[in-house]
């Protein structure tokens, strides 16, 4: 019992306990976001999925201003307007537009309610992910980055294929602070452009 507590305490919830982030997930965006350049300071950043909050602290600490969207409440964070609401909702979308008609990235780290059931599970990520990246498509600047979480399984073939048209680099990627034994994956898109054949 004591290792399986260890286990789910690894390093990186350690570290993130140390540096005062709201999650582990904090070192996932930090680390891609050294690798892959997705946010830079003075951008504005679209956050979905953001509760508890350690994406938007990392991208506040980079220099962007951030709005940030979760079902979920999520206590205050300076640099960041926070708005509570379903990202499949169409209501949600106009919230996030009549802040900014217009975004430098988007970036979701959402995650659907986890069952256990490995289908079920991937599925509703998939839905997820869709619905950040129709959001994207709806505010995303031209020229601007999109990062999404997806767990694998079958679907996520189809997925690659229909975000790919829209992005100038486009890559499936699996940062570090990702738990070994996790089925997730991010879907990193930048260059945005809008898709001729749509």
């Amino acid at each position: 019992m004591s290792g399986n507590r260890k286990d789910k305490r690894d390093h990186y919830y350690w570290e993130a306990k140390k540096k005062g982030y709201r999650s582990r997930a904090a070192f996932k965006l930090l680390q891609m976001n050294r690798t892959f350049k997705l946010i830079k300071s003075g951008d504005l950043v679209l956050d979905l999925g953001s509760s508890p909050g350690g994406w938007s602290q990392i991208a506040v600490e980079i220099g962007a201003t951030v709005v940030a969207v979760d079902i979920n409440p999520m206590p205050p964070i300076e640099g960041v307007k926070f708005i509570q609401g379903d990202i499949t909702s169409p209501e949600t979308l106009e919230r996030i537009r009549e802040i900014s008609e217009a975004y430098d990235a988007v970036i979701s780290d959402a995650s659907p309610k986890i069952t256990g059931k490995w289908t079920i599970d991937h599925l509703r990520s998939i839905d997820l992910a869709r619905a950040s990246f129709n959001i994207a498509k709806e505010v995303l600047k031209p020229g601007g980055s999109f990062l999404v979480k997806i767990f694998q399984g079958e679907e996520i073939g189809k997925l690659f294929n229909e975000f790919k048209p829209y992005f100038r680099f486009k890559k499936f990627h699996s940062p570090k602070a990702s738990r070994k034994r996790s089925s997730e994956v991010y879907f990193i898109g930048k260059g945005f452009r809008r898709a001729h054949s749509q």
